[in-house]
C-alpha cells in the first residue's frame, strides 16, 4: 500500500513539473544590429507556424503563448536570420549580423537600382564597410586598388591636390575623367565630399551601364550615394584622426665630393669643394602634421529620416617651411520623408569650403622640387654670420632688391655654382613665391517621387551646383641671376564662378507576368552651366614704397582680362527597357539623345544606344545542387557613349577682339582687331564604343567570388581643345577644338575574393584584382599622313617629349633610342632609325609608353574577437616614366647619384651612362626613360574595439581605436622621388618634371558611436 502511494506521489510531481514546463508564456526582448542600433520591423516568428510579430520603432517585441519547446526565428532584410530555442527564457535579446551577400544584391545604376543578379553590365561596388575601414582623407583615394580596370593616380602629393581617375585606360586625347554622380546629381568633382558621409560607391565601367548618361559617360561613371538615417533612435558618430606625414623615397643625389669630381671630369675645373655638402632632398622635405574630425547625427521616424554631418580636415605639406597646406570644412544634410503612401520627398545638401596654399611644382624650369634635384650640393641652405659672399650682396644692391632671408633673418644660400633659373628650393618655397586658393562649393538637390499605383513611379529632381574659386599669388623681389630675378613685388588675383542647375524628370514602370519581369524607364532632363570670371588682375609694386600686398587697392589694377562667353546648355531624352525571365534570362536596352550647344549647329545632337544580355546558367534545371559552383552568370554588352568634357564651347564661332592686355590694339594710329579663336564647323561628338564580355560566379557556399571581363573600347573622333597643334604659326591666330583621331583600349579584368570564419572565430576576407591594358591610336586626323600631333614640351627636346601618332600608344614618349655607351669615347650611341646617313631629328621615335600593361590591387582583412587587421595594396606593371627636370643649357647642375656611379670614366669602360662630358647628349634619349612599375602598400591598419562593458560606462555603443600606415612602403625600380607621379595633363602622363611626392602617413584614429 505504501509503495503504491509513493508511486502516485511521484507520478503527480512529474505531471505537475511537465505541466509547468509546458506552460505557454510571453517572450519579450530587443533586437539590435552589430553597431548597437535597434532594428524596427524585424520579423519574429514561432518556427513551423505563421504566428509572429514585428519589432516596434525601438526594436522591441512581445510575443505571447509561446511554449518552451518552441524556436523563435528572427529575420530582417539584408541580415542573417537567427533561430533561438525558448526554453525557460522569458526575455530574449538578439543581435543580427549583416548578410553581406544579401546586401551585395542591390547596386545603384543610372536613375535607379537593381539586383546585382540581374546586372548585365560591368559594375564594381565599394560598400560602406570598405569605406569605413579606409583612413583616406579624400574620396578618390578610397577607390585606389579596390576594383579592376580603375586607375587612381595623385595629380600631386601636395595637400589638397586631387587625383586623376581612369576607367579602362585613357580613352581620350584630352580629359579622360569619368562622370561623377552624387545622390543623382551630376557634379564636376567629388573632392569635397567627406569619405565618412559615403554609404556606397558604384563604378560603371562598360558602355551599356553608362549609356543612360549619354554624352558624359564615355570615360565611365562613378556613382556616390551618401548616408541616410536609419530607424532605431538618434545615432551620433564621431571619428578623429591624427597623422604624421613624411617623405619615403629611395632617390639619391650626388653629394659634394661626387659632384665636384663629376663636374671636373666634364671640364668644369673651377668647381671645387667649398666645405658645404647639402642634401637638398633632406633640406627641402620635413615631417608634417595632419588631423581630421568628423561628426554625424542620424535617425529616422515612421515618416522622416535624417542625416547631418560636419567634417574638418587640416593638412600641412611635407615641403619645409609650411607654405603648402590644406584645410577643408564640409557640412551635409540629407532628409527624406514619406508624406503619404504615394509621395516621397527628399533633400540632399552639402556645403564645403577649402583653403589651399601651394608652392611652384610640376615645372622643369621653375619649381621647388625641380630645383631641389638640380641645385649643386655646394650651396648652403642659409649662410652663417659673416659668411655671405660679397658678390651676393653686390648683386642685390646693384639691382635694388633685398636679400632673401628666412623668418629668423638668416640669408638664404645663393647657388654657389649652378647658373640660370636654378634657385635655392627652401628659399623658393618660403620667401619667393606663394599661391593660395580659396574655394567653396554648394551642392543641393531636391526631389519628389510619386507612386500613384503599384509598379509605377515618377520622379522630378532639381539640382543646383555653385562653385567659386579665388586664386591669389604673390612674388617677392630677388636677384640671383639675370634668368632668375624679379625687381618688384608682384601679386595676382583670379576669381572664377560657376553655377549649374539640372532638372531631371523620369518615370519607371515594372510589371510581372508569371516569370516574365519587365521594367521601363523614360526621362527628360535639362541643364545649364554658366562660368564667369569677375576678377582677373595683377599688380606690380615698386620696392621703394611697398607696404604690403593689398588685393583691394583699386589703383593697383593693371590688367582686366575680357572673358568670352562660354555657353553650356544641354537637353536630353533617355529611356531604358529591362527584361528578365525568372531571373535567368536577362536583357536590357537603353538610348539617350543629347543636344548640346557646345557643338556647331549642324552637329549639336548626339544619340547613344546600348544593349546587354545575360544568362544565369546556375538557375537552369540541369544545374546540380551538389555543384561546388553556387552561381554562374554569363553576360555581354555593347554600347556607345559621348564626351563633351574637352570642350569649352564656342567651337563654331570666330572671335575678334580690339583689346589685348587691357589696351586697345593700335596699328600706326589706326584701331585694329585680332582673331582670338577660329571656328571649326566640322567638329563632331567624341564617341566611345565598347564591347564587353563577362562571367560572374560564386562557389564553395558563396565563400569564393570571381568575375572576369574582356573589353574593347574604341574612342572615335577624340577631341583635343588645343587648336594650336594644327594651326600654322604664320596664321596669327589659334583654331578652336578639333577631332584628333581614334584611340583603342582593350584588355581583360579579373576580380577574385574569398572569405570565411573559422570555428575559433577568426574571420578573414581576401580580395584581389588585376587588369590588362593595350592602348593604341588607330587613326589620326587633321595632319598629313605619317606625321604626328606634338604633345608636352621639355627643355631637352624642342620637338616635344610626347607624341600622338597612328599605330602607337596615345601620347607616347618621343626621342632617340640608344645602343649603349661608346666604350672608347663615353658618348651615347644613338640608333639610326630612318635608314639615312647621319643622326637627325627624323631618327627620333617611340622611346616609351606611359600606359601600364597590367594594373593590380587588393586587400586582406582579418578579424578576431575585438581585433581587426587590414592591408591594402595597388600597383602597375609595364608603364614608363621620363625625367624632364634636366637642363641641357645649364651644365653645372646636380643629378641623381646613378649618373655618377654608373658613368663611363676611361676608354674600355662598359657603362650604363655616358661620361660626364657627354651627359647632355643623353637628355633627349631613352636613357631618361625608366620603368615606372611599382607596388605600393596603400594601408596597413590595426584596430581594437573596446568591450561592451567598458563602452557602457561612457554611454557609448561602440568605440574602436586604430593605427594605420598609409603609403608607407613602395617597391619599385624607379630612381626618382615617386613612381606614382602626377598626370597633370592628358599629354603629360608619365612625365616627371619635379613632382610633389606622395607623403607617407602614420595615422592614429578612433571611431565612437553613441
Amino acid at each position: 500500500m505504501m509503495i503504491k502511494f509513493k508511486v502516485a506521489i511521484i507520478a503527480c510531481l512529474v505531471f505537475c513539473m511537465q505541466n509547468v514546463y509546458s506552460q505557454n508564456k510571453t517572450i519579450t526582448g530587443v533586437v539590435n544590429d552589430t553597431s548597437g542600433n535597434t532594428l524596427p520591423g524585424v520579423s519574429v516568428i514561432i518556427k513551423g507556424t505563421k504566428k509572429g510579430v514585428t519589432t516596434d520603432f525601438d526594436g522591441k517585441y512581445s510575443i505571447t503563448n509561446v511554449s518552451p519547446n518552441n524556436e523563435l526565428v528572427f529575420s530582417f532584410l539584408g541580415m542573417n536570420s537567427l533561430t533561438i530555442l525558448v526554453g525557460n527564457q522569458t526575455k530574449i535579446n538578439v543581435v543580427l549580423e549583416d548578410n553581406l551577400e544579401s546586401l551585395d544584391e542591390i547596386v545603384v545604376v543610372g536613375y535607379g537600382s537593381k539586383k546585382k543578379s540581374l546586372v548585365t553590365g560591368a559594375i564594381s561596388s565599394i560598400d560602406s564597410k570598405q569605406i569605413k575601414s579606409s583612413s583616406n582623407q579624400r574620396v578618390e583615394a578610397v577607390l585606389q586598388g579596390r576594383t579592376s580596370g580603375v586607375t587612381v593616380s595623385s595629380s600631386s602629393g601636395a595637400p589638397g591636390s586631387g587625383a586623376k581617375i581612369r576607367i579602362r585606360g585613357a580613352g581620350s586625347s584630352g580629359k579622360s575623367e569619368p562622370l561623377f554622380i552624387v545622390d543623382g546629381m551630376k557634379v564636376s568633382s567629388i573632392a569635397d565630399i567627406a569619405p565618412s558621409d559615403i554609404a556606397n560607391i558604384e563604378i560603371l565601367k562598360d558602355a551599356a551601364s553608362a549609356a543612360i548618361y549619354g554624352t558624359e559617360g564615355a570615360n565611365g561613371v562613378v556613382i556616390v550615394t551618401t548616408k541616410r538615417g536609419k530607424k532605431g533612435g538618434l545615432k551620433i558618430s564621431y571619428n578623429s584622426q591624427l597623422g604624421i606625414q613624411s617623405l619615403k623615397t629611395k632617390m639619391e643625389l650626388m653629394n659634394a665630393s661626387q659632384f665636384v669630381q663629376y663636374m671636373n671630369e666634364a671640364g668644369n675645373t673651377n668647381i671645387v669643394n667649398n666645405g658645404y655638402d647639402t642634401n637638398w632632398i633632406d633640406e627641402t622635405f620635413s615631417n608634417a602634421i595632419m588631423h581630421r574630425n568628423d561628426i554625424s547625427l542620424s535617425g529616422a521616424t515612421e515618416k522622416l529620416s535624417y542625416y547631418t554631418s560636419a567634417s574638418h580636415l587640416s593638412q600641412d605639406g611635407i615641403i619645409t617651411g609650411g607654405n603648402s597646406s590644406f584645410k577643408r570644412s564640409t557640412f551635409r544634410v540629407n532628409l527624406k520623408s514619406d508624406i503619404t503612401k504615394w509621395l516621397e520627398v527628399g533633400v540632399n545638401a552639402t556645403y564645403s569650403s577649402s583653403d589651399r596654399s601651394g608652392v611652384p611644382e610640376n615645372s622643369d624650369t621653375r619649381s621647388v622640387i625641380q630645383n631641389a634635384i638640380i641645385l649643386d650640393p655646394l650651396t648652403p641652405v642659409v649662410y652663417a654670420d659673416g659668411q655671405i659672399p660679397q658678390e651676393v650682396i653686390d648683386r642685390a644692391a646693384t639691382n635694388g632688391v633685398p636679400l632673401l632671408t628666412d623668418k629668423n633673418g638668416n640669408v638664404y644660400g645663393y647657388p654657389s655654382f649652378s647658373t640660370g633659373e636654378v634657385i635655392n628650393p627652401v628659399a623658393y618655397a618660403n620667401s619667393i613665391q606663394k599661391t593660395t586658393v580659396d574655394s567653396y562649393q554648394l551642392l543641393t538637390s531636391a526631389y519628389l517621387k510619386f507612386k500613384p499605383f503599384d509598379g509605377f513611379s515618377f520622379t522630378t529632381r532639381f539640382g543646383y551646383d555653385e562653385n567659386e574659386m579665388e586664386t591669389r599669388g604673390t612674388t617677392n623681389p630677388y636677384y640671383i641671376t639675370s634668368e632668375a630675378a624679379n625687381t618688384s613685388y608682384l601679386s595676382s588675383q583670379n576669381i572664377v564662378e560657376s553655377k549649374r542647375w539640372l532638372w531631371e524628370n523620369f518615370a519607371s514602370y515594372e510589371k510581372t507576368f508569371d516569370n516574365h519581369n519587365f521594367k521601363l524607364l523614360a526621362g527628360y532632363s535639362a541643364e545649364s552651366t554658366k562660368t564667369n570670371t569677375p576678377t582677373s588682375r595683377g599688380w606690380s609694386y615698386p620696392i621703394a614704397n611697398f607696404t604690403g600686398f593689398d588685393f583691394d587697392s583699386p589703383v593697383a589694377v593693371t590688367q582686366v582680362n575680357l572673358i568670352d562667353p562660354l555657353p553650356d546648355n544641354m537637353v536630353s531624352m533617355f529611356g531604358r527597357f529591362s527584361y528578365d525571365y525568372a531571373g535567368k534570362y536577362l536583357f536590357e536596352a537603353s538610348v539617350r539623345r543629347d543636344k548640346s550647344d557646345k557643338f556647331p549647329t549642324a552637329n549639336k545632337v548626339g544619340t547613344f544606344p546600348a544593349f546587354s544580355a545575360g544568362w544565369v546558367a546556375s538557375k537552369e534545371n540541369f544545374w546540380s545542387d551538389k555543384s561546388k559552383i553556387d552561381y554562374l552568370k554569363l553576360r555581354a554588352s555593347w554600347g556607345q557613349n559621348g564626351s563633351r568634357s574637352n570642350l569649352s564651347g564656342n567651337s563654331d564661332k570666330t572671335f575678334i577682339t580690339n583689346i589685348i592686355n587691357g589696351l586697345g590694339i593700335d596699328y600706326l594710329g589706326n584701331t585694329g582687331t585680332q582673331i582670338t579663336g577660329y571656328s571649326n564647323l566640322n567638329l563632331v561628338w567624341e564617341t566611345s564604343e565598347q564591347l564587353d564580355l563577362g562571367v560572374d560566379l560564386r562557389a564553395l557556399n558563396n565563400r569564393l567570388n570571381f568575375s572576369v571581363d574582356y573589353y574593347k573600347k574604341t574612342t572615335k573622333d577624340a577631341i583635343v581643345n588645343d587648336g594650336s597643334l594644327i594651326t600654322p604659326g604664320s596664321a596669327g591666330f589659334v583654331s578652336n577644338e578639333f577631332n584628333s583621331g581614334t584611340i583603342e583600349n582593350k584588355g581583360f579584368e579579373f576580380e577574385l575574393g574569398y572569405g570565411d570564419t573559422t570555428k575559433k572565430g577568426l574571420s578573414y576576407k581576401i580580395n584581389a584584382n588585376l587588369s590588362t591594358l593595350q592602348n593604341k591610336v588607330t587613326e589620326i586626323l587633321y595632319v598629313p599622313e605619317g606625321t604626328s600631333l606634338t604633345g608636352a614640351s621639355a627643355p631637352q627636346n624642342a620637338d616635344g617629349i610626347t607624341r600622338f601618332t597612328e599605330g602607337q600608344p596615345s601620347w607616347y614618349f618621343y626621342g632617340y633610342k640608344t645602343n649603349g655607351i661608346d666604350a672608347a669615347t663615353g658618348e651615347v650611341i644613338i640608333v639610326d632609325t630612318d635608314g639615312l646617313a647621319g643622326i637627325t631629328n627624323a631618327d627620333k621615335t617611340n622611346i616609351g609608353s606611359p600606359h601600364p600593361d597590367v594594373l593590380f590591387g587588393g586587400n586582406i582583412s582579418l578579424g578576431y574577437k575585438a581585433f581587426d587587421f587590414n592591408i591594402q595594396f595597388q600597383g602597375t606593371i609595364g608603364n614608363d616614366i621620363v625625367s624632364t627636370y634636366h637642363q641641357p643649357s645649364r651644365p653645372i647642375t646636380n643629378k641623381p647619384v646613378h649618373f655618377f656611379t654608373e658613368r663611363w670614366q676611361n676608354p674600355g669602360d662598359n657603362a650604363t651612362y655616358p661620361g660626364a662630358a657627354s651627359v647632355i647628349g643623353s637628355y633627349q634619349t631613352d636613357l631618361m626613360v625608366e620603368d615606372g612599375s611599382f607596388m605600393r602598400i596603400k594601408q596597413i591598419q590595426f584596430g581594437y574595439t573596446l568591450p561592451e562593458h567598458i563602452t557602457k560606462r561612457i554611454h557609448a555603443k561602440n568605440l574602436r581605436m586604430y593605427i594605420s600606415l598609409d603609403d608607407y612602403f613602395t617597391f619599385t625600380g624607379y630612381k626618382g622621388l615617386d613612381p606614382e607621379i602626377g598626370n597633370f595633363n592628358y599629354n603629360s602622363i608619365g612625365v616627371d618634371r619635379g613632382f610633389y611626392p606622395t607623403a607617407a602617413k602614420a595615422i592614429f584614429g578612433l571611431s565612437l558611436d553613441f
